[in-house]
């Protein structure tokens, strides 16, 4: 597994790998634009050269959001979304960050089994946040790890 710094040329990837999972994907643009904000990392996970994950977060005055975490179909139950994860709390606790939060859906147990592995516990829930493709309408959870 390499885990490097994404580049513009690598957009199109990250949207594909989003759209495989999220119900609500980010577009190309998106993408661009975080890659142009100097607050915003965005890292990818490469599996033999090609893109498996990628993770998307911001850091502003001492504390450091997810925005977004993703794995190909392909590549999933094989340590990458842990990796960028462990990768996104080094940099943070490298950078002096003392309060780290990110949102999850409801219904995505497993990713909340993850963030809870690493020391995230529940802060706060966001009804009706998502939405769904039939319209509905999904919580989301805050969860939160203050370092």
């Amino acid at each position: 597994m390499n885990i490097r710094a994404a580049l513009a040329a690598d957009c199109a990837a990250l949207a594909a790998i989003d759209r495989a999972g999220n119900p609500s994907p980010w577009s190309e643009k998106q993408f661009q634009t975080a890659l142009n904000q100097a607050c915003d990392t965005v890292l990818l996970a490469e599996a033999d050269g090609a893109p498996a994950a990628f993770i998307v977060w911001q850091t502003v005055a001492g504390e450091s959001e997810l925005h977004l975490i993703a794995t190909a179909p392909a590549a999933r139950r094989q340590g990458y979304a842990d990796a960028l994860l462990r990768r996104w709390l080094a940099d943070c606790a490298a950078n002096g960050v003392t309060r780290l939060l990110l949102e999850v859906r409801e219904s995505n147990a497993a990713a909340q089994s993850l963030y809870r592995k690493h020391g995230f516990s529940d802060a706060a829930r966001r009804r009706g946040y998502y939405s769904l493709p039939d319209g509905a309408r999904e919580d989301a959870l805050i969860m939160e790890k203050i370092c």
